[in-house]
């Protein structure tokens, strides 16, 4: 009876020494700072997915991409194309201001021509009122005759050169107005090509 009990007692210590160190082994493994190791092959699934844009994303993209390219270019080729315009307006403008002083050299000239015919018409006037006394100065025999033939000859002179005079009056009025119209064309050049004056 003895025996028994004591056999009891003894199951019932072992019974109560395992449950007790089932409990401790259990809180040790919960509270195991180290963590628990995932599956590498499942991690590697899952990672390229993150990372991995879709279809709808990387289309999105290359298209923003591309306007922003082609809105550089078409700065660019504004900016090029601005210059050339530029350039072409500066050299048209160096062809009309070289051309404009020619008219103007030429203006020049024909004014000063037409002012010898002017001084030359009145020095035959001049010698038609006092042709009496070339005609004496001459010591003609006949005054009469040469008196005449002077008066031909200054005549005929004074024709040729108002005929000359209005052909050069003429001439610088062609040239003048060549030289406005180049005028109005160099000036709207220059404000072409010179930037506007700040207020």
């Amino acid at each position: 009876m003895i025996k028994q009990s004591s056999l009891r007692s003894f199951v019932a210590v072992l019974a109560v020494a395992l449950f007790v160190m089932t409990g401790a082994a259990q809180e040790q493994k919960k509270q195991d700072p180290r963590p628990a190791q995932k599956n590498p092959q499942a991690q590697e699934e899952v990672e390229p997915e993150k990372k991995q844009p879709t279809i709808e994303e990387a289309m999105r993209l290359a298209i923003s991409g591309l306007a922003n390219q082609v809105g550089l270019l078409t700065s660019e080729l504004r900016k090029l194309r601005q210059e050339n315009e530029r350039n072409a307006n500066l050299l048209e403008l160096l062809l009309y201001e070289e051309r404009l002083a020619r008219l103007e050299e030429k203006i020049q000239d024909a004014i000063e021509y037409k002012n010898q015919l002017d001084a030359r018409e009145q020095e035959f006037q001049r010698r038609l009122r006092n042709i009496q006394t070339e005609v004496a100065l001459r010591g003609a025999l006949r005054r009469d005759e040469a008196e005449a033939a002077l008066r031909a000859e200054l005549q005929r002179a004074i024709e040729e050169t108002r005929a000359q005079q209005t052909t050069y009056q003429q001439r610088i009025s062609d040239l003048q107005s060549q030289a406005d119209r180049i005028r109005k064309r160099v000036d709207m050049l220059r404000k072409k090509i010179e930037p506007p004056e700040e207020k």
